[in-house]
C-alpha cells in the first residue's frame, strides 16, 4: 500500500537517529499524519469492496434466479428464444467483461478463475440466436416492445428482454443493413434501461449515452437531420456532454437550413447598408467600366456581380476544361458523394482571352491572383451536388504559421456559367442566405477576417441539381502575396 510505505518512509530518518518520536510532539504529529494518509487510503478501499460486493451480488442474484427457473425442464427451457438469445449474449458478450471486471480490482488471487471454456460461443452463435428471434418476431407479427415482453402462448419464465439484449439485437440488425428496425430497438433499450442497475450497465459498457450515438449516426447516415436533431435535444435534457453535444447541435441546424435554402427558402438579409450598385473602387479600370453588383452581406462580405462575363469567355474556358474532366475527388484523392461532380483545372494564362478574363478577376475583387491555383470547372449533372464545406482552414499553432499564410484561402470567386432551370443554388446555411446561378454573374465572398482567421459563417454548399446542367468555376484566392491588397491581416496566435 503506497501510504503505508509513505509512513515508512517519514519514520526511517527517525529510527536511523535513534531518536523515540514519543518524545517529540513534532514527530508524532508526522505519524498521525501518516496514519490518517492510512486511513483515508483503507476507507477508499473498503468502500471500492463493498462497490464490487454489490454488483457482483447484483449480477449473481439475477444468474441464480435465471438458473432455478431452468432446474425444472432445461430442455423447455432453452427452447424459448426470450431465453435462448439472452443466454447466448450473455456467455459471450457479458461473461468475459465481468471477469474482467473481478480480475482488475481482486489483485493476482482471482487470476485462478477460470474462463469457462468461453471461446466456444462465438460472434456466429450469438448472430445465429439474435436471426432466429427476430424470424419468431416475424411469424408473430409481434412489435419490438411486444416481443420483449414475452412470446403468446408460451410457458414464460419470467422471460423479459433487457437493455443489452435489445442492444445486441440492433447491432445484429445494423450488420445486415435494417437500419430502420435496428433504430427501433435501440429505442426500446433506452426504454428499458432502468430496469438493470446503472452501475451493471457500465460494467457491460452500455449507457445511455452509446446508446442515443448509435440512433444518431442513423439518422445521420440517412441525412434526417430532424431525426438527429430530436436526439441530440434528449441527450441535452440528460445532461450529457453538453458542450460536444451543442456544437453537433449546431451543425445539424446547418444541414436543416441548407435543405431549407434549396428549397428556396432562403432568408432575405434586409439591412440599409444591403444595395445594389455599379462598382468603380475595387481597381482603377472600373472607373471607365463599372460593373453591376450587388451587396448580399456585409460581415462576411457577400457580393454578386451580374454581367460579369461574356459568352463568348464562358463557351471558351468550357472548351478549355472538356477533355480534362474527371470525376471529383475529396480529400486524398477519394470519390465522396458529398461531392457528385466533374471537374478539371484550367489555366488563364495559356490564352489571351484567358489572361483577360484573369485580369478581370483581379479587378473585380480586389485582389492579386498572381499566387492562386488554376481556375477550377465543375460540371454538375442531375442529382450533382457538393455538401457543406469551408474554403479554409485554421492555423493549428505558430509553428504552421508559415504553411497557414501560404496555402490559405482569403476569398472565393465564383463563376457561373450557366442558368440552371431547377436546382443548384449556392448555400449559406450560416447566413440563410441561398443564390440561385445566374449565366455570366459571379459570386464572391470572403473566407478570413481582417485578422487571418477563418470565418465560419462562409461555411456553403452546392444544392442538388433537379433539372439541367451546371457549369461553375471557381477561383480561390490565395492569402499569400495580398500584403499589398490587403494590409490588416495579422497572426491567428495574436
Amino acid at each position: 500500500m503506497l501510504p503505508f510505505c509513505l509512513l515508512l518512509l517519514q519514520l526511517l530518518p527517525l529510527a536511523a537517529g535513534k531518536k523515540n518520536v514519543a518524545t517529540s510532539a513534532h514527530d508524532m504529529i508526522r505519524v498521525l499524519e501518516g496514519e490518517d494518509d492510512l486511513l483515508k487510503d483503507l476507507r477508499l478501499y473498503v468502500w471500492a469492496l463493498e462497490r464490487k460486493v454489490t454488483t457482483t451480488r447484483v449480477i449473481l442474484d439475477d444468474a441464480i434466479a435465471r438458473q432455478q427457473q431452468s432446474l425444472s425442464d432445461p430442455a423447455t427451457y432453452v427452447a424459448n428464444p426470450l431465453i435462448s438469445l439472452p443466454l447466448v449474449r450473455r456467455m459471450h458478450m457479458d461473461a468475459g467483461k465481468i471477469l474482467k471486471y473481478l480480475r482488475q480490482e481482486a489483485g493476482a488471487d482471482l487470476q485462478r478463475i477460470s474462463d469457462y471454456r468461453l471461446d466456444v460461443i462465438t460472434e456466429a452463435d450469438l448472430e445465429q440466436a439474435a436471426q432466429g428471434l427476430l424470424r419468431t418476431q416475424q411469424f408473430h407479427g409481434l412489435s419490438e416492445r411486444d416481443l420483449a415482453q414475452g412470446l403468446p402462448g408460451a410457458k414464460q419464465y419470467n422471460a423479459r428482454l433487457k437493455t443489452p439484449d435489445c442492444v445486441a439485437l440492433a447491432q445484429h440488425l445494423f450488420m445486415k443493413g435494417e437500419d430502420e428496425q435496428a433504430k427501433q430497438w435501440l429505442r426500446l433499450a433506452l426504454d428499458l434501461y432502468g430496469g438493470v442497475p446503472e452501475r451493471v450497465n457500465q460494467l457491460l459498457q452500455i449507457d445511455r449515452k452509446s446508446i442515443l450515438r448509435e440512433i444518431v449516426e442513423t439518422h445521420a447516415s440517412r441525412e434526417n437531420w430532424q431525426g438527429v436533431r430530436a436526439v441530440l435535444e434528449q441527450m441535452l435534457e440528460l445532461g450529457q456532454d453538453k458542450q460536444h453535444v451543442s456544437v453537433l447541435l449546431k451543425t445539424v441546424n446547418h444541414h436543416l437550413r441548407h435543405w431549407q435554402i434549396c428549397r428556396g427558402h432562403s432568408q432575405s438579409l434586409v439591412s440599409d447598408s444591403l444595395r445594389c450598385r455599379y462598382n468603380t473602387q475595387s481597381a482603377p479600370f472600373l472607373r471607365l467600366a463599372p460593373l453591376k453588383l450587388e451587396q448580399l452581406s456585409i460581415d462576411p462580405h457577400v457580393v454578386l456581380c451580374h454581367n460579369a462575363i461574356h459568352a463568348t469567355e464562358l463557351e471558351h474556358i468550357i472548351q478549355l476544361s472538356r477533355p480534362h474532366l474527371k470525376r471529383a475527388l475529396v480529400g486524398r484523392g477519394i470519390v465522396n458523394e458529398k461531392r457528385f461532380t466533374m471537374d478539371a483545372a484550367v489555366d488563364l494564362n495559356a490564352t489571351p482571352q484567358g489572361r483577360t478574363l484573369r485580369q478581370r478577376l483581379e479587378d473585380m475583387s480586389g485582389f492579386d491572383l498572381s499566387n492562386s491555383d488554376k481556375l477550377a470547372l465543375i460540371n454538375y449533372g442531375i442529382g450533382g451536388q457538393y455538401s457543406m464545406h469551408m474554403d479554409c482552414w485554421h492555423s493549428k499553432d505558430n509553428a504552421a504559421y508559415e504553411a497557414y499564410i501560404r496555402n490559405n484561402r482569403i476569398a472565393t470567386i465564383l463563376l457561373y456559367l450557366t442558368d440552371v432551370q431547377l436546382g443548384g443554388i449556392t448555400s449559406f446555411p450560416a447566413l440563410g442566405l441561398g443564390v440561385q446561378p445566374s449565366k455570366g454573374s459571379a459570386l464572391i465572398w470572403h473566407n478570413m477576417d481582417n485578422e487571418a482567421e477563418c470565418d465560419q459563417r462562409t461555411l456553403h454548399a452546392a444544392c442538388p441539381i433537379l433539372l439541367g446542367n451546371r457549369w461553375v468555376a471557381t477561383q480561390w484566392v490565395d492569402l499569400n502575396g495580398q500584403w499589398r491588397k490587403k494590409r490588416c491581416l495579422r497572426s491567428p496566435a495574436n
